[in-house]
């Protein structure tokens, strides 16, 4: 996306348009690969989708992303969608995730069968899942190399 400022409403129609679901497993052939998707085409899962947003909203600066983890509201919500685990973005009592693809209410999610945990994933969970993903980026481009 164009390196000028652009509203958050922007960006998420411009992430929405853009995105491709790819599961961690097809894309790194790993179980879990958490990833900030910086380029076209946005392929990736529910927490590269959250993450990826949370990324634009920090000013693309990760010491923000993690500061916003910690002290501004933004949580990464574990939840289940007809059995199946998944990822959810939460600031101010609103979620966002790559199935609706706009922010919804609780309430709202509930009613299109998500189940939610009582937990959420703290920021050193993301973290280290952050860095794994780009371990497991930069071996596939390795082996991609050779």
């Amino acid at each position: 996306m164009d390196e000028q400022k652009i509203s958050m409403e922007e960006f998420l129609a411009h992430l929405n348009k853009n995105f491709k679901y790819v599961s961690d497993k097809n894309q790194y052939g790993k179980r879990e690969a958490w990833y900030v998707m910086k380029q076209l085409p946005f392929e990736g899962d529910c927490e590269d989708y959250s993450l990826t947003y949370l990324y634009e909203a920090s000013n693309r600066s990760y010491i923000k992303m993690y500061w916003n983890l910690i002290f501004g509201g933004y949580k990464v919500c574990y939840c289940q969608v007809h059995g199946t685990g998944h990822a959810v973005l939460r600031h101010n009592g609103e979620y966002l995730d790559n199935i609706q693809k706009e922010w919804c209410t609780k309430e709202f999610l509930e009613g299109r069968g998500y189940v939610f945990s009582k937990h959420f994933f703290w920021w050193n969970t993301v973290l280290v899942k952050l860095l794994q993903g780009y371990y497991y980026a930069r071996q596939r481009r390795i082996k991609g190399n050779t």
